[in-house]
């Protein structure tokens, strides 16, 4: 009776035990903590890839909390999770949602900050950003291949137009007749040479003339630059005496200064001329009536 009872103690102990064990292993692998304090966080995003309550919060891929809340704010959702207390964020942290697994699952990745000044708790709701899921990486492989598809078609339909285009006889006989042109223009390329040739020849002819010309009348050329040097000499001084005579008329020196700026002489010119324009008039009128006793 005795072994009996002794049996069914360690059969319940040792499931007692295995119990115990499978509990603690589940509570270890799950992160659980029998004490641990935690904190919350809001957090904004445009959009969060059909994340649900519960779903992991890593800082820097550790685990260090979880979802706790979903909700619309605005045109926007609001996310409440919860923090390890021993996880210091810093006012440059930033908050994205990215797949947890491969085929399914999101998280919440936080990157603690650089800054040296911790974040802001007061400040909350803050700013998060979606990263995207695999699946919406695939979703968008499979529009980048239609994109590439449509852009094949194109490019060939392209192509057969261009080779339609060169094989036209329109752009075929054009072609030819420049391709004609161009062996022209080589053929007269090639006489240009001699042509230039012979200009030089010309131009070394006539400068060899021009010097022996040159030569032949050095004196004479001598004299008339002699002639040359003489009569302008004679300009100079021609010059300097018209400027003299100019300075004395302009300073009323002589008898031409005075009749060119003498207004006296002006008025009785002018007089004068008035006088025998009217003895002009009195003869024309009544004749010359001329009494010499």
């Amino acid at each position: 009776m005795k072994k009996i009872a002794t049996t069914e103690f360690k059969v319940g102990l040792t499931i007692i035990t295995a119990t115990l064990i499978l509990l603690f292993g589940i509570i270890w692998g799950k992160g659980f903590r029998l004490k641990t304090n935690k904190y919350q966080i809001s957090i904004l995003f445009d959009n969060v890839g059909g994340m649900v309550k519960g779903d992991p919060v890593t800082v820097n891929g550790v685990k260090e909390g979880k979802v706790l809340n979903i909700a619309w704010q605005g045109r926007k959702v609001l996310c409440t999770i919860e923090l390890n207390d021993h996880v210091q964020l810093y006012e440059d942290a930033t908050f994205t949602i990215v797949s947890a697994e491969i085929l399914a699952g999101m998280k919440i990745e936080i990157f603690p900050g650089n800054s040296p000044k911790h974040i802001n708790l007061s400040l909350q709701p803050f700013n998060g950003k979606y990263g995207g899921r695999i699946v919406d990486v695939g979703m968008t492989i499979g529009k980048l291949a239609d994109d590439m598809s449509a852009l094949s078609f194109r490019i060939d339909t392209t192509v057969i137009r261009i080779n339609k285009f060169l094989a036209g006889e329109t752009l075929q006989n054009n072609v030819k007749a420049s391709l004609a042109n161009l062996n022209k223009v080589s053929a007269s390329l090639t006489v240009l040479p001699y042509q230039v040739g012979r200009t030089l020849n010309h131009l070394d002819t006539t400068v060899i003339a021009l010097n022996m010309m040159v030569k032949q009348n050095e004196k004479q050329f001598g004299k008339t630059i002699k002639n040359l040097s003489a009569i302008s000499t004679k300009l100079d001084t021609v010059s300097g005496s018209l400027k003299n005579v100019m300075n004395k008329i302009e300073n009323r020196q002589g008898t031409l200064g005075k009749l060119v700026n003498d207004t006296t002489l002006y008025n009785n010119l002018s007089r004068t001329l008035l006088r025998v324009d009217s003895l002009a008039k009195q003869i024309k009128d009544s004749g010359l009536d001329l009494n010499f006793f």
